[in-house]
Parts: structure tokens; C-alpha cells; sequence
């Protein structure tokens, strides 16, 4: 099954888990009065909008360029990723606000085993999504893949998270403890929302910088460099300037190359094989890169051009 399909494959799973759990999380969420159950269950009606949205941008992304979008369309890729990742940080924020408001009010009284049977069949269900996205996403190496396994992952670990505390929550309602039980639900989400919130907010930070046209990480910047260093000893090169940004699995290379003055250049047939022969040895490790190499000997416009 080729990239394209298992990217697919992966979409239509995102959307059939997320309509289930959605359903199944708010009716149970409904009929206990769970604030916990509710997160989870609005997280999944996101993940289902959010996968509706996926799939045709899947689909908008394999068009070829055209004159609206001279550069093609994955710049869809962070905006999406930044849109899901907006709605899950304020449903995120909106549930810790309620939830701290409950502790203040005297809790929320519920039946712990209704919960427990919810969280455990979500909990299940988002696990194996998210390990079947992770393998997905390795096979693929697309973003939007990476970026839903790790969404399935936090609402899986929500889940499970659930499970466990109202498992305890339904042991100590005989015992001396038995006061916590109302203060057991917002608790547990107040807590769940501090720990899962980095996650979302990453995503947004990373998806912000691709839609500005920021540089990538500096580990992948380094990557490239060293890539362009074994290029500069093969060729002639006095100095060399790149500009790089990474758009969704898209990474666009500008890079000026200043030639020495001695150099003689016999034809431009030379300077294209010199062009087609670093770009094969950056696309060996990055196969989705598109290069730009201007070739000049004209050092006052290199540095015009490179004030930095």
C-alpha cells in the first residue's frame, strides 16, 4: 500500500474512532453529570471535525500547483494542525476553569462505575488508534499523520487516566476517605488538563513558525549544513548563504553560492550539472526538498543580497 492510501487509511480511522467515542462519551458524560467524561468526549467531537477536514485537505494537497497557489498547497498542513490544536488548548483551558469552579461549589457527585466501564473502552480505543497512526506516520512520514497519533495518545492517556482514578474513587467511598469522592471528577481534570496542555500548545508553536516561514528546528538545520558541507568540497565555493523554512513535510532551500573569482566557468551546462549534482545529494536524505541554488561571482550583490 503505497504513501498516499495508508495516509488515507489512517484519516478514515481518525474519523469512525472519534464518531464513536463521541457518541459514547457523551452519553455517559450526560447521564453520570462527568466533567471528566465530557473532556474526553468533546476532544472527540473535535478529533471528528477536525479528521472531516483532514481528509480533504489530503486530498487538496496532491493537486499540482496552480495560479491561486503558485507554491502548492502545504501550507494547509500547519494551518490545520494549528486550527486543531487552538480547539483542543481552549476546550482544554474551558474544562479547567469549570472544573476549578466545581471544587469551589462542592464537587460533583457521580457513580464511579459508570465511569470506570467508559474509561476503559475509550482508553482502549484511543491506544490502539494512536499505535496505529505512530506506525502510519512512520511509514508516511506525513505530518498531519504524527501530529493525530499524538492527539489519540493524550486522549487515550486521558482515558486510562480516568479508568484508574475512579477505580479508586468506587474503593474508598466506605472508607474514611469517602469525602474526596465529589471532589474526585474536577480533581482528576484540573490535573489531566496541566499535564496534556504542553502537547497542544508545541503543536501550535510549531505550526505558527511554518506559516511564518520560520527556520526549522536547529537539529534539522545542522542536518542540512552538513549535507551542504560535503557539497562544498566537491565544488568551488568561496562562501555560501542558505535560507531554509519548513512547511508541513514540504522543505524549501534557497541557497546562494558564491564562486570564487578564479574559477572559470566554461558553459552553463556546467553550472547545471554543478546545480543537479548538490541538489541529488541533499534529496538522498530529504526526497520532499525543493532547492534553489543562484550561482554568482559578483561578491558585492552575494552580500547585498546576505547582509547577515
Amino acid at each position: 500500500m503505497n504513501s498516499a492510501r495508508l495516509e488515507q487509511t489512517s484519516i478514515y480511522l481518525s474519523i469512525g474512532g472519534a464518531l464513536f467515542l463521541a457518541i459514547l462519551g457523551l452519553s455517559f458524560g450526560l447521564a453520570v453529570q462527568s466533567g471528566a467524561v465530557l473532556l474526553d468526549a468533546f476532544f472527540n467531537v473535535i478529533t471528528f471535525i477536525m479528521a472531516l477536514t483532514t481528509l480533504w485537505i489530503s486530498r487538496l494537497l496532491k493537486r499540482p500547483d496552480g495560479r491561486r497557489f503558485q507554491f502548492g498547497y502545504k501550507g494547509f498542513t500547519p494551518l490545520l494542525n494549528l486550527c486543531k490544536s487552538l480547539l483542543i488548548a481552549g476546550l482544554s483551558m474551558f474544562a479547567f476553569a469549570s472544573s476549578a469552579a466545581a471544587l469551589l461549589h462542592g464537587g460533583r457527585h457521580l457513580d464511579a462505575g459508570v465511569v470506570v466501564i467508559y474509561a476503559v473502552i475509550a482508553a482502549f480505543t484511543c491506544l490502539v488508534v494512536s499505535i496505529t497512526h505512530t506506525i502510519i506516520a512512520k511509514k508516511t512520514g506525513s505530518p498531519i499523520v504524527r501530529v493525530d497519533a499524538k492527539n489519540w495518545m493524550i486522549n487515550g492517556i486521558i482515558g486510562l487516566s480516568v479508568g484508574i482514578v475512579f477505580s479508586i474513587v468506587a474503593l474508598i467511598k466506605r472508607t474514611s476517605f469517602a469525602w474526596f469522592v465529589p471532589y474526585a471528577d474536577p480533581t482528576i481534570v484540573i490535573i489531566l488538563v496541566m499535564l496534556t496542555v504542553p502537547v497542544p500548545t508545541k503543536v501550535i508553536l510549531e505550526s505558527l513558525n511554518q506559516l511564518l516561514l520560520g527556520a526549522p528546528q536547529a537539529a534539522l538545520q545542522q542536518r542540512i549544513n552538513n549535507l551542504l558541507d560535503v557539497a562544498t568540497t566537491k565544488f568551488p565555493c568561496a562562501r555560501r548563504y542558505l535560507r531554509m523554512t519548513e512547511v508541513g513535510e514540504a522543505l524549501y532551500l534557497h541557497l546562494y553560492w558564491l564562486l570564487p573569482n578564479d574559477e572559470k566557468l566554461t558553459s552553463l551546462e556546467e553550472i547545471d550539472a554543478m546545480r543537479h549534482q548538490i541538489t541529488d545529494i541533499v534529496k538522498q536524505e530529504f526526497p520532499n526538498v525543493t532547492l534553489d541554488i543562484l550561482f554568482t561571482q559578483d561578491e558585492q550583490w552575494f552580500s547585498t543580497m546576505n547582509p547577515t
